[in-house]
């Protein structure tokens, strides 16, 4: 398989299927290992999940370079599709055919592929077509059941569409930020909620964030302090975004309810998406101090990013990395002519600066959008948020009355 088609693979989930990606082997599993595939793994409410789907959808994460434990993360997929299509039945929906081919259609052109050619990339690694129609239809299948049950019952307020245009707009925050995940798996026999309560409770800066998500985290970016780069956030889950919404550089969302796992988010930084900026720009920056004998040299050729210096100052005092985001005319004069002459991800030694001398690096410029948004826009994206929340709990309510048997 070539690179350009797993980069347009990847493309195509977006970032539902980006946040914390690591490469995972295509190699045997304890699934693929057993003896009939055809065999019952689990059923639920009667209906058989087998071996063979079991093993096909672990080989479709795969492709698709998921982290974490795959498997499992396999079954609760397929656990869940069950369920959602039992839903379907009770309230009379169907999916036609047609519905399923527009649906892998448009999947596929997020990759700028046709169905048939991503059909034949993710063949290459084992995956049957029938896989993914199967995971197209539930899609659109879920879809149907959440607009069926919940779409006459939302109501947006004009002080909901009020509020959030105050607190940024339809998205209710920025249109891309620089993220940070703190991933807990929750299988639902372990209270992980309750664990991400109190390690939040205990998050006070950015290096604390970085060091728990290395301790605690089992998601693909816990090497890196939980980092995920840039990220667009209308692509993010609702519920995501809406965490995210109203935040500042720096803030910690609460946790945040995924299937099967529940996550923290830090925005490290923010900005509007580019072509619909204007306006006096802020700086994001941050200043190390190092520690006696600590070579600043050294800890700026390690670090690229901002993200970078949160390593060196792992153990360090929390006054030894200090960050921030202000208007440009409000930094300090000693730093204004530095940062100025600075790009995203670069930094300067400054000599005498807090007594010993101290790095400086620039972490983003951030333009101030004064572009308005849409009440429709607004009304739309609150409505879609209330349905998402409504479809996680449904689900939640779903599985708890279920009779899931695993063989």
């Amino acid at each position: 398989m070539t690179r350009n088609v797993m980069t347009g693979i990847r493309r195509a989930l977006g970032v539902i299927f980006s946040l914390g990606l690591l490469m995972v082997g295509l190699g045997s599993s304890p699934v693929l290992a057993e003896g009939n595939l055809f065999t019952p793994a689990v059923t639920v409410n009667g209906t058989v999940i087998t071996q063979f789907e079991l093993a096909q959808r672990l080989t479709f994460l795969q492709v698709l370079r998921q982290s974490g434990d795959l498997e499992k993360r396999a079954l609760d997929d397929l656990i869940a599709e069950r369920l959602e299509l039992d839903a379907a039945r009770n309230l009379g929906l169907r999916v036609s055919a047609d519905e399923v081919k527009a649906g892998m259609v448009e999947f596929a052109s997020r990759a700028n592929m046709s169905p048939d050619d991503f059909i034949t990339a993710i063949g290459d690694a084992g995956v049957q077509p029938q896989t993914f129609r199967d995971f197209v239809r539930a899609g659109i299948v879920w879809r149907n059941v959440v607009r069926a049950k919940f779409g006459g019952r939302i109501l947006v307020t004009d002080a909901e569409v009020d509020r959030r245009i105050a607190q940024g707009g339809a998205s209710g925050g920025p249109l891309r930020a620089f993220l940070a995940e703190l991933v807990l798996p929750d299988d639902g026999t372990s209270d992980a909620m309750a664990l991400a309560l109190k390690i939040r409770a205990k998050l006070k800066t950015q290096t604390d964030f970085s060091n728990a998500a290395r301790i605690f985290s089992k998601g693909g970016s816990a090497a890196k302090g939980g980092d995920l780069g840039w990220v667009d956030t209308t692509t993010l889950p609702p519920q995501v975004g809406t965490a995210l919404a109203g935040l500042k550089v720096g803030d910690i969302t609460a946790p945040v309810a995924l299937q099967g796992a529940v996550a923290l988010y830090l925005v490290r930084d923010q900005s509007d998406a580019p072509g619909a900026v204007k306006g006096a720009p802020q700086v994001d920056y941050a200043v190390f101090q190092p520690a006696a004998g600590q070579d600043l040299a050294k800890v700026q050729a390690k670090a690229t990013d901002c993200a970078g210096l949160d390593v060196a100052a792992r153990g360090m005092p929390e006054q030894a990395l200090q960050r921030q985001t202000v208007a440009e005319a409000a930094v300090p004069t000693a730093l204004r002519g530095v940062l100025s002459g600075l790009d995203a991800g670069e930094s300067a030694i400054v000599a005498g600066l807090g007594g010993s001398g101290a790095l400086v690096m620039l972490c983003a410029r951030i333009p101030q959008s004064t572009v308005p948004a849409s009440r429709d826009d607004v009304h739309t994206t609150l409505v879609n948020e209330k349905l998402a929340q409504l479809a996680t709990a449904y689900l939640q309510e779903l599985r708890i009355q279920a009779i899931i048997l695993r063989q």
